[in-house]
């Protein structure tokens, strides 16, 4: 098997193994009555701890292929003792955000080895890249829909098979001894000066983003009571969606950047607002197959931005996700904080709330177009 080739594998069995869970985090834990303010850090951990584990990673000249095998085996170990302590709501919270932290320095890892490989047309090699790992996860989220269904906390048995998983795809990808080589361009020491405006921007939106993230979950349970099947059923189409739209759009990165970043981040509108108005979970399946639009655009746009105009890449990608943190975690804790001012808040109040957050979300976007 060509080296390439070993890399989708180890791209679509590492997401395979992340979508057993991870669409599924949040909603297990508004089941379970997970407090607000720790609810937000449970919504939020995936791009708060991952970014800044990345970030700190970023310090570091560590050959990728240590950083991708130290961090999942460090996973690995977060997510059994995660499946250990389910029913512990602080437990579960904290071995989570463990495990965003670890693979937040796996994926850095992964990120220059992608950066290498992309180097010739950015925007369609990345797209490939995101193609193989959005497949990865498709059978694995139905599984977990139907293990759940009837008991939230039966996660566990996907934690436990998500960790064996992440082990053996990391071993092999270690024996595939790939490795990075700085590109064309060398370290000079800075981001850029282009860079540091597109942080602030990106700063601004990812607060409106996260802002919703906690108010999903929620909005699932006690709105529109979803099983675990129904919200497996939602990540299959967004995930369905992304693959028709993958490729399309990746030329399209290519062509039109600028716009591409105003419509990534546009498009994310739709879903809180459609949350806050629906009246039945079909409603949100329907809208949930145009997400591969503004999704594929994200899995690939803003990378692609990001390692095309730095000086330093290792160094540009380390800040850019520290940015994305930070403007997550204040995203949603302020969401949760207000959820947990409130007290009683019912469907109303939830509603209002992820309407606002949406047309908060469009209004962020147009930074972008700067």
């Amino acid at each position: 098997m060509s080296t390439l080739r070993r890399l989708y594998l180890y791209s679509a069995v590492q997401n395979f193994a992340n979508s057993l869970y991870g669409p599924f985090v949040s909603f297990v834990a508004a089941s379970t009555g997970v407090p607000p303010l720790l609810l937000g850090v449970v919504s939020s951990a995936g791009t708060v701890f991952n970014n800044v584990s990345a970030f700190l990673a970023s310090f570091r000249r560590w050959r990728p292929l240590e950083l991708i095998l130290l961090a999942n085996a460090a996973s690995a170990m977060a997510l059994v003792l995660m499946a250990t302590f389910a029913e512990v709501h602080v437990a579960y919270a904290a071995m989570y955000a463990a495990v965003m932290a670890s693979l937040g320095v796996s994926g850095y890892g992964w990120s220059l080895i992608l950066e290498q490989y992309s180097r010739e047309r950015r925007g369609t090699s990345l797209a490939e890249f995101s193609f193989y790992s959005t497949l990865g996860g498709l059978v694995a989220t139905l599984i977990t829909g139907f293990l759940i269904q009837g008991d939230p906390l039966a996660i566990r048995f996907a934690l436990y098979a998500a960790a064996a998983l992440m082990a053996a795809n990391t071993a092999q990808l270690y024996m595939l001894g790939v490795d990075y080589r700085e590109g064309p361009r060398a370290p000079r020491g800075g981001v850029g000066r282009r860079l540091l405006k597109f942080y602030v921007d990106n700063f601004i939106f990812m607060v409106t983003w996260s802002f919703a993230w906690p108010l999903f979950p929620l909005a699932q349970v006690y709105i529109f009571h979803m099983t675990g099947l129904q919200v497996a059923i939602i990540q299959i189409i967004t995930v369905a969606s992304n693959l028709a739209f993958q490729r399309a759009v990746g030329r399209f990165v290519d062509r039109h950047m600028r716009l591409s970043l105003f419509l990534g981040r546009a498009t994310f509108m739709t879903w809180p607002l459609v949350y806050g108005i629906a009246t039945n979970v079909y409603q949100i399946y329907a809208a949930y197959l145009f997400f591969g639009f503004g999704g594929s655009i994200s899995n690939i746009a803003y990378f692609a931005y990001v390692v095309d105009n730095a000086e330093d890449r290792r160094k540009a990608i380390g800040y850019f996700n520290l940015v994305n943190a930070l403007g997550a975690a204040t995203g949603a804790e302020l969401s949760s904080a207000m959820l947990a001012y409130a007290g009683n808040y019912g469907e109303e109040f939830i509603r209002r709330m992820l309407i606002g957050a949406a047309f908060a979300r469009l209004g962020s976007s147009f930074l972008f177009l700067l």
